[in-house]
């Protein structure tokens, strides 16, 4: 049996613009998505996102807007983490409130920061000593997340 495709020049020519239509989606999907990753577009997104659940403003796209004025003046490295929410992260992981956590708390607790792959690399290549205080976690937080 023959395909009703090759019985006639106009379902050729509408299969083949289908092909090329579809090859043209991929083509403008791909552009999209390395855009959106050069410009780190869904990372920006994410930490909006978590800073919005985080502070729960009344005003929600003053909030968003004062966020971004916020990452414009500070530098593209400000995350949207300020030191209560790290505090936060690390009363998390301080479960016996004694001050101290161990070394792999530390590490679960950063990587539950970072907000990009880079991040995360830097988590996992720190040296982090095996007990960490409050401040000393603060400062490791720093450090990782302002790796672009």
């Amino acid at each position: 049996l023959k395909s009703p495709v090759a019985r006639t020049p106009r379902a050729r020519t509408r299969v083949f613009g289908a092909m090329a239509s579809t090859a043209e989606s991929n083509e403008e999907l791909r552009q999209a998505q390395e855009y959106l990753a050069k410009h780190r577009i869904m990372e920006l997104l994410n930490d909006m996102c978590a800073a919005v659940c985080f502070y729960k403003p009344e005003d929600v796209r003053g909030f968003l807007l004062e966020a971004l004025a916020k990452r414009e003046r500070e530098g593209e490295e400000h995350g949207f983490f300020e030191d209560q929410e790290i505090d936060a992260v690390f009363g998390l992981a301080d479960l016996m409130r004694i001050g101290v956590i161990s070394a792999e708390q530390s590490k679960t607790a950063l990587l539950s920061l970072a907000s990009s792959q880079k991040q995360k690399e830097q988590v996992e290549a720190m040296r982090i000593p095996a007990e960490v205080d409050q401040t000393a976690f603060k400062q490791l937080a720093k450090d990782a997340l302002k790796v672009l």
